[in-house]
Parts: structure tokens; sequence; C-alpha cells
């Protein structure tokens, strides 16, 4: 009984070590990539902050333009039918 028990003691010795060992690499390997390609991410960052930016001077443009005209136009149309309309009713 003692036999496999030490058998099963080892077993667990080399099992947990080998995972702790393919781990420690794991870490090691992607320390290793991010410090290489450090320079290309700050890089692609910078230009995902201008295609943003872009984006929301884009988009506040169309407002701009759409905020203006549109309901300009309404308002001036509905005081219009109103003032035709009081004229009428006065006449």
């Amino acid at each position: 009984m003692d036999g496999n028990l030490i058998e099963g003691l080892k077993l667990m010795v080399i099992g947990m070590s080998t995972v702790f060992v393919f781990l420690l690499l794991m870490i090691l390997l992607i320390n290793l990539v991010a410090f290489f390609t450090q320079k290309h991410a700050i890089v692609e960052l910078e230009q995902i902050e201008l295609e943003k930016l872009a984006r929301l001077n884009k988009s506040r443009k169309k407002k701009k333009g759409a905020s203006n005209g549109a309901p300009t136009a309404v308002i001036t149309a509905a005081v219009s039918a109103y003032e035709a309309d009081e004229k009428k009713q006065s006449s």
C-alpha cells in the first residue's frame, strides 16, 4: 500500500510540475510577444482614435446640417398656415 501511495505522490508532483512549467513558458512567451509588438500596438491605437474622431466630426456635421434646415422650414410653413387661417377668419 505504501508503494502505491508514494507512486501516486510522485505522479502528482511530476504532473503539477509539468503544468507549472508549461504555464510559466506560456506567460513568458505572451510577455515576449507583447514586448516586440508594443510599437505596432501604439500606432494602431492612435489610428483607431483618429478614426473615432473623424466619425464623430462627420456625425456632428450631419446633425448640424439637418437640424438647421428641416425644422426651420417646418416651423415657417406652420406659421404661414396659421397666419393664412387667421386672415381668412378675420375677413
